[in-house]
């Protein structure tokens, strides 16, 4: 596990002015209650969930769940109509839960405030529904200015386009820009985009890619290890 300031992509020595958070695992608890959603809803439909499934469910774009859904048998294929059926239902359940009362990471707020304290551009960068992200961003105040949801119609991680299009939103060079993420599908899209990536997690996710910095918790990121001034 490294704490040392996450170094710009192409070697200049400049600060950090944006910071592209993954939302859930990074900044909300919300794994939790999607395994949950999943797992009863696919069994309902008769379907048998794995944990090599559910490992997979982290970090799922829609149409990757749909996929898992279709693998534990509940449906007979991703464009099965049951299949779209669970994963609107998922949305739903989810949603409600976490509109109501956003389970936040601990540190959440205390980081994303001191970094807006200082100027420092945040966004979230997630797959799920607008609806989800948007009471996640209010429940940090107004620390976080710009979003890219999985409505935008943009290609889902592992695909660059979801870190590349924040980064257009926020207006700042990519070697100013720090992503954090949670999940080997964030971490391979924000690589792909060309940023500096710090991980959130007991083991590396991308093993061969030692440019990103590991970390335990959410409270382990710093504005220093940020490369924020």
């Amino acid at each position: 596990m490294s704490t040392e300031r996450v170094p710009s992509t192409d070697g200049h020595d400049t600060s950090t002015l944006a910071v592209l958070w993954d939302m859930d695992g990074t900044l909300i608890e919300s794994q939790p209650l999607w395994d949950a959603a999943f797992t009863r809803l696919c069994e309902e439909r008769g379907g048998t969930v794995t944990r090599a499934v559910l490992a997979s469910l982290a970090g799922a774009s829609e149409p990757g769940t749909r996929a898992l859904i279709a693998a534990t048998g509940a449906a007979a294929s991703a464009e099965d109509p049951v299949a779209y059926e669970v994963t609107d239902a998922m949305n739903v359940e989810v949603g409600d839960l976490v509109v109501s009362q956003p389970p936040l990471v601990d540190g959440s707020q205390e980081i994303t405030a001191e970094l807006a304290s200082r100027g420092v551009i945040q966004a979230i960068v997630s797959a799920s529904r607008r609806r989800l992200v948007e009471a996640v961003a209010g429940a940090l105040g107004d620390a976080i200015t710009v979003l890219v949801t999985g409505e935008d119609g943009l290609a889902p991680k592992p695909s660059h386009e979801p870190y590349s299009t924040a980064v257009e939103r926020v207006g700042v060079p990519v070697r100013r820009c720090v992503v954090v993420e949670d999940s080997a599908t964030g971490l391979a899209s924000a690589r792909a985009a060309g940023l500096a990536t710090i991980q959130i997690g007991n083991a590396p996710l991308l093993p061969h890619d030692g440019s990103v910095r590991l970390v335990r918790s959410l409270r382990d990121v710093t504005p220093s290890l940020l490369g924020v001034d």
